[in-house]
């Protein structure tokens, strides 16, 4: 009963986030982008955004990008905040979020003919009360949907304000009472209600039944959102419902019919996976031939699930498994290695003859074994290195997803108390401190993992960088970047952005610079980066008592690259750096 309801939990989160938004089909995206370079109209980079938002979240900012909300007529701009709403909420910017949202009311409200927008985003904003565990706050805003569509007699937008109390009671553990709300929704669907809200309120409805235990009616209406899930082609929507159908299958001991469904995610999995979703199918598996009593089969699934969570635990600890493995082969064969070439030395004392090739031997494996030492060596500093920038990733993560969501939910919270606070101002300098304080927490976490690295590669975070660099300080930096997106792997990406990183660091905390320079180019099977500022410079001889060029030589060595560096007293410093190509 544990495994199902974990099974149902993490295929929900998706729907909760995004209550009822349309899943654009690829010709009708197609058509639109089509019209709006024949016409360029504002209508249409909307409709494309308000398409592209859930499946290609870059394309929808490109289009609101081309947009200038002031300028809009009310109509185009009520949709373009109603879009950028929803990309705010999906993206997890709360904040930002419901201060469209409320902009957005504060523009519709009393107009009859935005009423149905006006429920929208009530709905919406309720839901991301939902997510940050306000459930009493996301139950007002929903019931004021409710009100608003009884108000001007929006029946058909009914199902929506069931749906979502529904959700709020789903996530509150009672099912029971959520299914009677789904009831009344599925009651009002209508033949042009869009065909995912329908799919997303018959697998909530079967998730609820899935809790509660009750395997036919969650079969029933799991399978009714899988059709449609297929005809649609939501794969991610596709695997989450056959493993709550399979699920309930094995409860219902129908481990022949779990199977195939199963076996077909693997599929669908080789192009929309992830290491949790793989595990989760390859658990319910080996619980179906279990269920069989086919234990050969049962125990191969229970390995793959072994190895799935072995494969993701070694990438976030930088293989550190098998790395240890590694160490020891190694350690084994330099000790082998060391007895054979005293065993050599004897033999040539003896044999005198051939005491040259004897010699020339031992060289030989003395060189081996220095270039065996280098190269563990090496693989330690890139672990220590690779963990040091994973354990960047899980702070940053923490203080973004944990603190400032938390700051967040206070601000939200605080504000609705604003009407019943006598001194306004000091209320707003307290809002404006824990403001701050989000700002902050977003500047430390984008300084130890830049968001643009992951999301836009190398060059875009270099140029993010100096950006932030030239708006604190009076430095000018003159940047002529060319890099091609994917000539290094990612871990390699980080390893010469932390390198940027800490040249520009050093200019900024010793050199009294006022502008610097950085070219990066390449040449043949390699990468040149040169670094130049034109400040104090430092004396080379006391060179590895500061400025951190040890921590930049380590990366450097890691990615097999070259380091050369000059510098006089009162005449600055200039670097070059050689990175090959290959370097795995």
């Amino acid at each position: 009963m544990l495994r199902s309801i974990i099974v149902v939990l993490i295929g929900v989160i998706t729907l909760l986030i995004t209550p009822y938004f349309t899943f654009g089909q690829s010709s009708k995206i197609d058509s639109l982008k089509q019209a709006y370079v024949q016409h360029n109209k504002p209508s249409t980079a909307i409709e494309l955004a308000e398409t592209l938002v859930l499946t290609d979240i870059d394309s929808a900012v490109y289009y609101l990008s081309k947009l200038d909300g002031i300028s809009l007529e009310k109509n185009d701009r009520v949709n373009y905040q109603k879009i950028k709403g929803r990309y705010l909420t999906i993206v997890s910017n709360y904040d930002s979020a419901v201060s469209v949202y409320t902009s957005l009311l504060k523009d519709i409200e009393n107009e009859i003919q935005y009423a149905k927008i006006e429920g929208d985003v009530l709905d919406n904003i309720g839901t991301i009360y939902l997510n940050l565990q306000e459930n009493n706050q996301a139950l007002d805003f929903f019931n004021r949907a409710r009100r608003i569509r009884e108000k001007n007699g929006i029946d058909a937008d009914m199902l929506k304000s069931y749906y979502s109390i529904g959700n709020l009671l789903f996530k509150t553990q009672r099912s029971n009472e959520a299914i009677k709300n789904y009831r009344k929704a599925i009651s009002l669907i209508e033949s042009d209600t869009d065909a995912t809200f329908i799919a997303n309120i018959n697998y909530m409805m079967g998730s609820a039944y899935v809790i509660l235990d009750n395997s036919d009616s969650a079969i029933y209406f799991l399978q009714k959102a899988k059709t449609i899930y297929d005809q649609t082609h939501q794969v991610i929507s596709q695997i989450n419902t056959a493993n709550s159908i399979a699920q309930a299958m094995i409860s219902e001991q129908r481990f022949s019919e779990a199977i195939p469904l199963l076996e077909n995610n693997i599929k669908l999995l080789k192009s929309n996976g992830d290491w949790q979703k793989y595990m989760a199918v390859y658990s319910r598996l080996s619980q179906a031939y279990e269920g069989l009593e086919d234990y050969q089969k049962a125990l191969s699934y229970q390995k793959l699930r072994y190895d799935t969570v072995v494969g993701f635990l070694a990438n976030q600890r930088t293989e550190s498994v098998a790395k240890i493995t590694e160490d020891y082969r190694t350690d084994k064969q330099l000790d082998e290695a060391e007895e054979t070439a005293v065993w050599a030395t004897q033999r040539a004392k003896i044999f005198g003859g051939i005491a040259v090739g004897l010699i020339m031997l031992l060289i030989i494996s003395y060189l081996l074994f220095s270039r065996t030492i280098q190269r563990k060596k090496l693989e330690n500093l890139r672990a220590m290195i690779l963990g040091e920038e994973n354990e960047r990733k899980r702070v940053a993560k923490d203080l973004h997803d944990g603190i400032g969501v938390l700051l967040t939910s206070v601000k939200m919270r605080l504000s609705n108390f604003e009407d019943k606070v006598e001194d306004k101002e000091a209320f707003q300098s307290s809002l404006g401190q824990i403001d701050n304080a989000c700002s902050e927490v977003r500047r430390i976490s984008h300084n130890m993992v830049p968001a643009s690295l992951s999301k836009l590669g190398l060059e875009e975070a270099m140029l993010d960088l100096f950006d932030n660099v030239t708006a604190s300080t009076q430095i000018e930096i003159k940047e002529k970047l060319s890099y091609e997106h994917g000539d290094f792997e990612e871990s390699s990406e980080v390893l010469i952005y932390r390198v940027i990183q800490e040249l520009v660091n050093n200019t900024l905390k010793y050199a009294q610079a006022s502008s610097i320079q950085v070219e990066m180019k390449k040449l043949k099977e390699e990468y040149i980066i040169e670094y130049k500022d034109n400040g104090i410079g430092f004396d080379k001889t006391n060179v590895k008592n500061g400025l951190g060029l040890k921590s930049i030589a380590s990366r450097i060595d890691i990615l097999k690259g070259r380091l050369t560096f000059d510098s006089i007293d009162g005449k600055g410093v200039s670097f070059r750096i050689n990175i090959p190509l290959q370097h795995g």
